[in-house]
């Protein structure tokens, strides 16, 4: 598997999405956690997601989207051993409330961007 990247258009903490669609994207951001996730962490500059290998498909499909509604994100998800990476960053510090809940570092939160 080579790793996807998607790197950040701009600095402005703001998704592009309305407010029907940020709950559905939140939802399925909860899904994959609960279906395939394997924790999270906080690393510089944002939080780690640790998935399993078979939550490829989704976990790509879900990064592309999330790149396109949220151009403050720096987005990486790689193989990494028996399990999948997805890094969640942001130059930005305000961005730091919604990547963890983006990860599930902050459950029951409500995404400030949206």
């Amino acid at each position: 598997m080579t790793a996807i990247r998607q790197e950040h258009r701009h600095l402005d903490v703001a998704c592009e999405l309305d407010h029907a669609e940020a709950g559905a994207r939140s939802a399925e951001w909860e899904q994959l956690r609960i279906d395939n996730g394997l924790g999270a962490e906080p690393v510089a500059g944002g939080a780690r997601l640790w998935l399993r290998l078979s939550a490829r498909q989704t976990a790509e499909d879900l990064v592309r989207r999330e790149a396109e509604c949220c151009g403050f994100l720096d987005l990486e998800l790689a193989k990494d051993g028996d399990r999948l990476r997805l890094e969640l960053t942001s130059p930005v510090p305000q961005a730091g409330p919604v990547i963890a809940c983006l990860v599930g570092l902050e459950p029951d939160c409500t995404l400030p961007c949206c």
